[in-house]
């Protein structure tokens, strides 16, 4: 995984309980799936170039590989609870509920209700147990984080078919699981030479089906997606050690510094000098 994380213990699942920031920073992916579960405060969430009012009870749901960041609003703080989870969570047989996690959505606690009359939703409560759970790891503890994150993903189901209609519905998740082995063959492989027709053969679709493929599933074309990729793996680079900036563009797959420092700055709005210098002035304050 390109992130600085991985599940351990006897569930691939981490909840945890995280107060955002009032200041914005670079945006992140991850190769997991997660929900936010905003719990008390505002704060504003950037997904893409999609900018999301947060407040109590909203609830987020992220797809694999998409970008997005959080701040809080003012100095009051916005609390969250997360949950990170891979879809080994759940049985081969289920895992069409993962539907809802195609693209990015936000759902306000006003409009789940409205979505969902009579029938209990993911609210606060839900997330504040479920957080005790995980911590207490209590008996049989996995079982019932399991049961909980099943009940949940059937409920968003639901609740996504009624927003956009099953046929819609089911185009959106196709796209992304037909494209997905062109997904996990760019994240194996971003640092080599990769191109269109080589994650077009690895679909058995024209390059022409494999654009637009992208497009579809996440949004972003070929390169756009590939380049994203090498720029993520750049800034982990770039934080952690001590590697200068050329051996860092030139192992992420970028193969001279122009088309690197372009994309890092539309990317990221900051040089990589400037990216790495402020996370060591981060560093010094802890």
């Amino acid at each position: 995984m390109l992130e600085m994380f991985s599940f351990d213990g006897a569930v691939p699942l981490h909840l945890f309980e995280y107060r955002l920031k009032p200041v914005r920073t670079e945006q992140h992916w991850h190769s997991f799936y997660e929900i936010g579960c905003c719990l008390e405060g505002r704060g504003t969430f950037f997904i893409g170039e999609e900018t999301v009012p947060v407040e109590a009870g909203t609830l987020l749901l992220f797809p694999p590989y998409e970008p997005h960041i959080a701040m809080a609003d003012g100095e009051r703080g916005c609390r969250f609870a997360f949950v990170y989870f891979s879809e080994e969570l759940f049985q081969p047989e289920d895992r069409y509920l993962l539907r809802p996690f195609v693209r990015a959505a936000a759902w306000s606690e006003a409009e789940w209700r409205d979505r969902m009359p009579g029938m209990p939703g993911p609210t606060r409560p839900l997330f504040e147990s479920m957080l005790a759970e995980y911590e207490a790891k209590s008996s049989a503890f996995v079982a019932l984080l399991r049961a909980s994150m099943l009940t949940l993903a059937v409920w968003l189901h639901r609740a996504g078919e009624g927003r956009f209609g099953h046929t819609q519905w089911r185009e959106r998740h196709d796209a992304l699981e037909r494209l997905r082995p062109a997904l996990d063959a760019i994240a194996a492989r971003f640092r080599e030479p990769f191109g269109l027709r080589e994650a077009a053969e690895l679909l058995s679709l024209s390059e022409s089906r494999t654009r637009h493929l992208f497009v579809s599933a996440v949004g972003k074309r070929f390169k756009e997606y590939l380049t994203f990729v090498r720029v993520q793996e750049a800034k982990r680079m770039l934080a952690t050690g001590e590697r200068s900036v050329t051996d860092v563009y030139l192992a992420c797959g970028f193969e001279s510094a122009a088309p690197f420092y372009r994309s890092f700055k539309q990317l990221v709005g900051l040089s990589p000098q400037r990216f790495r210098d402020r996370h060591r002035e981060q560093d010094s304050r802890f």
